[in-house]
């Protein structure tokens, strides 16, 4: 990924708005159209990769919870819609920290990006 110039690498959605909940929160993001992943990714329509959609959910999970644990595994992750430059959706997570468990759902009013479950774990060393 070259960076041609001296503007910064646009590696994060914007941040439009959140909603701290009871059981989790939701993140309004919307994609802005010189992400950094775009680049190669793929030649005929820029879209947003499914491990960064992971990274994502990983980072804002660290942000919010103070979640410092490692990550363990991944279950039932799911990629539904492709996620578009300029495209506006919400996050919303959930974390469990008995189970170190973190629910992440990408989404709109009009349909579900993707979805999945990441576990942690504590440094056993």
């Amino acid at each position: 990924m070259e960076n041609q110039g001296s503007e910064p690498d646009v590696l994060f959605p914007e941040t439009l708005g959140e909603q701290i909940q009871a059981d989790g929160v939701v993140l309004s993001l919307s994609i802005p159209t010189n992400l950094t992943y775009f680049n190669g990714h793929f030649d005929e329509i820029s879209v947003v990769p499914g491990v960064v959609q992971i990274q994502w959910a990983v980072h804002y999970a660290r942000q919010y919870y103070g979640l410092s644990r490692d990550f363990s595994h991944m279950e039932s992750v799911k990629f539904k819609e492709l996620l578009l430059p300029g495209q506006e959706l919400e996050l919303a997570l959930h974390y469990l920290q008995q189970a170190g468990k973190l629910t992440f759902c990408y989404r709109s009013a009009a349909c579900e990006y993707s979805s999945g479950r990441i576990y942690f774990h504590d440094d056993l060393i």
